[in-house]
């Protein structure tokens, strides 16, 4: 199995807009994270039609980590995509990039934004709540 090119850690992390050639590494975190179950998969082709909405953290000249910001109209946008390179976890480089999202959301006024996670934790901090004026998401899975 091919490891990933990961810089040691310590470097600082910048966190930035997405450019064209960072696709081939979003693919490949994305990839990596939806062994673990943690993410839906997305195409090459995809994420490069939709790379705008990517921003990435950079570390050392490295992409480590990504995430989108997904607008679905003026009153809904989601964070998606959300995936830190293993040896990088833990030191707030996803909150980060979650907070940008946040920032661009503001910068248009989009009136909310969604997150479906696992890692609650996260999101929480950042002001994420369960229900928002009372309203509740609800799921179903179609068979």
């Amino acid at each position: 199995m091919k490891r990933s090119r990961a810089p040691a850690p310590g470097g600082k992390v910048l966190i930035r807009r997405a450019r064209r050639a960072d696709v081939g590494r979003i693919h490949k975190l994305i990839e990596e994270a939806t062994r673990s179950g943690k993410i839906l998969k997305r195409s090459r082709g995809e994420i490069s039609r939709l790379i705008n909405r990517f921003r990435v953290a950079e570390e050392r000249g490295v992409v480590v980590a990504c995430c989108a910001l997904e607008v679905y109209g003026r009153k809904l946008a989601e964070v998606r995509s959300l995936a830190v390179h293993p040896e990088r976890r833990g030191r707030g480089i996803a909150s980060a990039l979650v907070a940008g999202c946040l920032k661009e959301a503001r910068r248009r006024r989009l009136y909310e934004v969604l997150a479906i996670t696992d890692r609650e934790n996260i999101f929480k901090r950042l002001g994420f709540a369960e229900q928002l004026h009372g309203q509740k998401a609800l799921f179903v899975r179609p068979s």
